[in-house]
């Protein structure tokens, strides 16, 4: 069951983390999948956007903290819902353990520059050691490379880098792109705003490669 659940996780601000959140989940929601999102940060960026605007107000989200995370994930895979999206705060966190642990795919969100890189990849050590004291952890984990400048020497680099360095990348990306900035604005996202756009295009390239460690 626990495929179904999709955790973001990173311990440096500004990755794009609740922006992937809540672009997966309203891309799954528009292609008519049952959907619901755990906002598990305590900035609650998540329930904020979803208030600012009218177009979210049917997707399901739902706060969380260390106290009820997993009872409030299970609730969700016990009503059959298809896709749980769960985000977590942007620091090393029990909530955080918690969720990766229930999850299906460990999504880390990273901007291409060594420093956000370094702290991405301590995701892949508190990975190992919750296998290594026994949690099973997520099935599997990704990293996901956001504000991509299109052409950028430096993206280039640090995806070249990171492959060298054995650490597995979705092919897909988020670029740089102000139609999230405009989309938040009115408490949407791109895909629901200019559903035949560029950057709906790109979210549902990446909905649909997280399916598949999802199925």
């Amino acid at each position: 069951m626990k495929r179904r659940v999709v955790a973001l996780a990173t311990m440096k601000g500004g990755s794009g983390k609740s922006t992937a959140a809540l672009c997966l989940a309203a891309h799954w929601w528009n292609v008519g999948r049952s959907v619901a999102v755990i906002d598990a940060d305590p900035q609650r960026s998540i329930l904020r956007w979803q208030s600012s605007g009218k177009i979210l107000s049917a997707l399901e989200c739902i706060g969380a903290d260390e106290s009820n995370i997993h009872k409030t994930i299970t609730d969700c895979l016990d009503r059959g819902i298809e896709r749980i999206v769960v985000d977590t705060p942007g620091f090393r966190a029990p909530v955080t353990e918690i969720a990766i642990a229930m999850a299906g795919l460990c999504l880390i969100p990273v901007r291409p520059s060594p420093v956000d890189f370094e702290v991405a990849a301590d995701k892949v050590e508190m990975i190992a050691k919750m296998q290594a004291a026994g949690s099973e952890g997520p099935i599997s984990y990704r990293f996901l490379l956001t504000q991509i400048i299109q052409g950028s020497v430096i993206s280039r680099h640090m995806r070249n880098e990171m492959i060298a360095a054995g650490y597995p990348l979705l092919n897909a990306k988020m670029n740089h792109r102000v139609a999230y900035a405009e989309a938040a604005l009115g408490g949407s996202t791109p895909t629901l705003e200019q559903p035949h756009g560029k950057v709906a295009r790109e979210i549902k390239e990446l909905a649909e490669e997280v399916d598949e460690f999802l199925e």
